[in-house]
């Protein structure tokens, strides 16, 4: 038996009837839902473009952090950065798991990091060299809420990443603190400054009118909307 072997009886089973189920807590209540392939296929199509935008190509290196759970928002996006022919780095959210991190970044030619979260940032802050490193090496850098806004108090450039609810806002050069949503695919509305977030008819989760627990504004601007928390 070989690798090429057992991926070839893999492919010949039978696909699952769905892609995939969610169960997660937004807005402080619990949310089960279901993805199509087709749901699958249209959010991998979305991240594709986006990558696009930024110029993310083969030359690129990618250090994710990004857990497992998140996958139904992220794994659009890893297979992106895969489809442009970037090279995929994952490491832990976790602060422990900082210094391979760091030395992921030193090692290798990294030029983005996707989804660097506050716990990361924080055990950081205390090393200058290491901080010197992570805002200057990478030429992009998508931060999530906590960490983009106390990333932006340094004066160091990054766009902004963020759960919205079911949905994923990423942040493009020269939009300042607002994050694209695909709204092919989510309906996103601000009623008293709240987030609410229904999924498009075609999709399978059936998900409507979703208080996601977040606070902000939205705009839309040709095919784009735009998320500021």
């Amino acid at each position: 038996m070989t690798r090429t072997s057992m991926i070839r009886a893999t492919h010949s089973n039978e696909r699952a009837a769905i892609y995939g189920l969610v169960a997660t807590a937004i807005g402080g209540s619990e949310v089960e839902y279901e993805i199509s392939w087709e749901d699958h296929e249209r959010d991998r199509e979305w991240a594709r473009t986006m990558v696009a935008r930024v110029g993310i190509g083969a030359e690129d290196f990618v250090l994710s952090i990004t857990p497992n759970h998140e996958l139904p928002w992220t794994g659009p996006f890893i297979r992106a950065f895969r489809d442009a022919g970037a090279t995929y780095v994952p490491v832990e959210q976790h602060g422990w798991d900082t210094p391979r991190f760091l030395s992921v970044l030193k090692r290798l030619p990294i030029t983005v990091i996707f989804g660097l979260p506050s716990e990361t940032l924080d055990a950081l802050t205390a090393d200058s060299e290491a901080m010197s490193v992570l805002t200057t090496k990478p030429r992009l850098i998508w931060a999530r809420p906590s960490a983009y806004r106390a990333l932006r108090r340094q004066n160091v450039e990054c766009l902004p990443m963020s759960l919205i609810g079911p949905a994923l806002g990423i942040g493009l050069p020269g939009s300042g603190d607002a994050m694209n949503v695909d709204g092919t695919q989510w309906q996103v509305t601000s009623r008293a400054n709240r987030i609410f977030v229904s999924g498009a008819a075609q999709r399978a989760s059936g998900l409507g009118d979703l208080g996601t627990g977040l606070t902000g504004t939205v705009e839309r601007t040709g095919s784009d909307t735009l998320v500021t928390l």
